[in-house]
């Protein structure tokens, strides 16, 4: 007789990790990290300047080496691997917005944007309330921009979004409107790893480095 047993894949840790260390210039940035991301679940990074925030995101994604500790990743058959099995969104400090393009240049040129028609990038531009999507990038405000930067975070549905200071500079319409989408986001499985000063009352599990 077989048995087969349901796996709750919400259950399942899209990315471990455990005992996460870095040493630079023979000083701790962080040490002994432990956490999970779930999907649909979010967690908080928080800290002052130049306490190593970027430096874990950075890390976690490969693009800084470790010192100690292990990263695992959920690969298509449920599995842990040392390696990152798919494919993850990182928007770091610089929000890349180009003066000399036009709102929607902007976003079309954007790697995901690749394949997408004009109408569903319109869609995305629109859910962040940006309209006139023909007006230079240069007369736009530092929270628009922010806004163009938010909209590409709509292009492509990832698994695990790292954004690096995402309520940095915000008015609180901005910031109510990045909540709004992550929640959305969250509700089709996807998690955000994000850094900040203090809290920013999402639905997180706050680490403090």
């Amino acid at each position: 007789m077989q048995f087969f047993v349901k796996i709750d894949l919400s259950m399942l840790p899209n990315l471990k990790v455990e005992n996460l260390s870095c040493v630079r210039s023979e000083k701790a940035i962080f040490k002994n990290l432990n956490f999970e991301v779930l999907p649909g679940r979010n967690i908080e990074i928080i800290g002052s300047n130049g306490s190593g925030k970027t430096t874990l995101l950075r890390t976690l994604l490969g693009l800084i080496n470790k010192e100690e500790g292990t990263i695992n990743w959920l690969d298509e058959d449920n599995n842990l691997k040392e390696y990152r099995t798919f494919d993850c969104f990182y928007q770091g400090h610089q929000m890349g917005i180009k003066n000399m393009l036009t709102v929607f240049e902007n976003l079309k040129l954007t790697h995901n944007a690749k394949g997408m028609n004009e109408q569903d990038i319109n869609k995305c531009l629109e859910r962040v309330g940006l309209y006139r999507i023909n007006e230079m990038a240069s007369d736009l405000s530092v929270g628009q921009k922010k806004r163009i930067s938010i909209a590409r975070w709509l292009l492509k549905d990832f698994k695990i979004y790292f954004i690096d200071e995402p309520f940095s500079a915000l008015d609180d319409p901005a910031s109510d409107l990045i909540k709004e989408i992550i929640n959305e986001l969250n509700q089709k499985g996807s998690s955000f790893v994000i850094t900040g000063h203090r809290s920013s009352n999402i639905n997180a599990t706050l680490i403090e480095i």
